[in-house]
C-alpha cells in the first residue's frame, strides 16, 4: 500500500488585518483620533466575533466611551455562558446601568457583585456612586470605606470622601480625609490645596498657610498664590500676604481676584490711591461689577471725592437695586456730601429690604441730628442700640 505523499502546498497565514490585534490596535488608534463612532463599531465587531472567552478590555473601552447600550448587550448574552466570571459581569453591567440612569438595576447588579467577591475595591466604589444617586450619602460613605478597608492605599477614594463631608459641612472630617490624601501624595497640588479650604473653614488660618504653601510649591498657579496671600491677610501678616499678591500679579498681571483684594488691603493700610489704581485696573477686565463699583466708590469717599463715588453708587445699584451694603454706603456717601433728604431716601430704601440694619438706623440718627429733629433722631438711636 503506498503511502499518501506529503504536501507541499504551504498553508495560507491570516492576514495581519483580520487578526484581533490589528483590530483592537484600529479601534484604539480611532479613539486617539477622535473618531469615536468608528472606535467604537470596530470593539463590537471584536465582541461578536467569539464568545469562547470575555473580552472584559473592550466592554471597559466601550463604557469609558459612554456607549452604554453595547456593552451592555454583550454582558447580558455573556452572563449565562461565563459563570466563573459572574462578578466582572456584574460589575461591568452595574456600570452600564448607572451609565443609562437605571440605578435600582446597577444597585442589584453590584450588590450581587459584592457578595461575591467583597474584596473589590471598585466594586464599592460603584455602590457608592449609587447611593449618591440615590441620594443617600451617609450609605456612600459607608461604601466608601468599605472600599478603603479594601484598598487602603487609594488617595482617591479618600478625596471623594473628603469632598462629600465638605459638600455637606463636616468639615473635620473632610480635612482628615485630605490629610489622607497628602500622606498619600504628598506631591499633589490639589489635596494640599482642598487640605488648606478645610482648615480655612475651620478658622485655623495658620495651619491653612502652611497646607496652602505646600500646595503653591507642587502646582504654583496665580490662583493658588492669591489664596495663600489671603489666609496670609486673614492670619494677620500683612507683608506676606501683599508679597504673594504681587507674585500671582506678577505672573498673571489681570488676575482679577489679586487686583481686588490687594486693592482691599491697601485701602485698610491707608493707601486709598495705591488701592484705586488696582481697581481702575480690575474695572478694565469686568466693568460691572457691582461689588468692584461699591469698593470703588468707598475708596473715593475716603479721599473725599464723593461726586464721583455717588456715580459709582448708582451704577452698582443699577446693576444690583436692591443690595444692602451698597444702598448704606451711598446714604454715607450722600451724607458726607450733606444731601440729607437723599439720604434718608436711600435709607428708607435700605429699610424696605432690611428693616434690622443696626448700622443704618445709626447713620439714620445721625442726619436728624444733623438737621435738628432731635426726638427722631434719639428714636432711631435707639432702635440701633436694641439691634446691634
Amino acid at each position: 500500500m503506498d503511502l499518501p505523499l506529503a504536501s507541499n502546498v504551504k498553508r495560507k497565514r491570516p492576514s495581519l488585518q483580520s487578526s484581533y490585534l490589528w483590530n483592537s490596535l484600529q479601534a484604539q488608534w480611532y479613539h486617539w483620533l477622535g473618531k469615536t463612532d468608528e472606535a467604537i463599531q470596530n470593539w463590537v465587531d471584536l465582541l461578536n466575533r467569539d464568545c469562547s472567552k470575555p473580552r472584559f478590555k473592550e466592554v471597559r473601552y466601550l463604557i469609558k466611551v459612554q456607549a452604554y447600550q453595547e456593552a451592555r448587550d454583550y454582558l447580558e448574552r455573556l452572563e449565562s455562558q461565563h459563570q466563573e466570571d459572574s462578578a466582572e459581569i456584574s460589575y461591568l453591567l452595574a456600570r452600564c446601568y448607572l451609565g443609562q440612569a437605571l440605578i435600582p438595576q446597577a444597585k442589584e447588579m453590584i450588590e450581587q457583585a459584592i457578595y461575591l467577591k467583597p474584596q473589590q475595591a471598585n466594586y464599592w466604589d460603584v455602590l457608592a456612586d449609587c447611593y449618591l444617586e440615590f441620594g443617600n450619602w451617609r450609605e456612600a460613605i459607608r461604601a466608601l470605606d468599605n472600599s478603603l478597608r479594601a484598598a487602603p492605599q487609594h488617595a482617591e477614594t479618600n478625596y471623594r470622601l473628603g469632598i462629600i463631608y465638605a459638600y455637606h459641612e463636616e468639615y473635620l472630617e473632610a480635612l482628615r480625609c485630605f490629610q489622607g490624601c497628602c500622606q498619600l501624595r504628598p506631591r499633589e497640588s490639589l489635596y494640599w490645596e482642598m487640605k488648606a479650604e478645610m482648615h480655612l473653614l475651620l478658622e485655623q488660618a495658620s495651619d491653612a498657610c502652611i497646607s496652602f504653601d505646600k500646595a503653591l510649591w507642587y502646582g504654583g498657579t496665580p490662583d493658588l498664590a492669591a489664596r495663600l496671600a489671603y489666609c496670609y491677610i486673614q492670619n494677620k501678616e500683612i507683608k506676606k500676604g501683599i508679597q504673594y499678591y504681587k507674585f500671582a500679579l506678577k505672573y498673571e498681571p489681570d488676575h482679577y481676584d489679586s487686583l481686588s483684594n490687594l486693592a482691599a488691603v491697601y485701602q485698610n493700610e491707608g493707601r486709598s490711591q495705591d488701592a484705586l489704581n488696582l481697581l481702575e485696573r480690575a474695572k478694565t477686565i469686568y466693568p460691572q461689577d457691582p461689588i468692584l463699583l461699591n469698593n470703588m466708590a468707598f475708596t473715593l469717599v475716603y479721599q473725599g471725592r464723593t461726586r464721583k463715588a455717588e456715580e459709582y453708587y448708582r451704577e452698582a445699584l443699577e446693576l444690583v437695586p436692591n443690595h444692602p451694603l451698597i444702598l448704606y454706603n451711598l446714604s454715607v456717601c450722600l451724607t458726607r456730601k450733606g444731601n440729607w433728604q437723599d439720604g434718608i431716601d436711600s435709607l428708607n430704601q435700605l429699610f424696605a429690604i432690611d428693616p434690622n440694619h443696626s448700622a443704618g438706623w445709626a447713620l439714620l440718627g445721625n442726619i436728624y441730628d444733623q438737621i435738628d429733629q432731635l426726638d427722631t433722631a434719639i428714636d432711631c438711636y435707639n432702635k440701633a442700640l436694641k439691634l446691634a
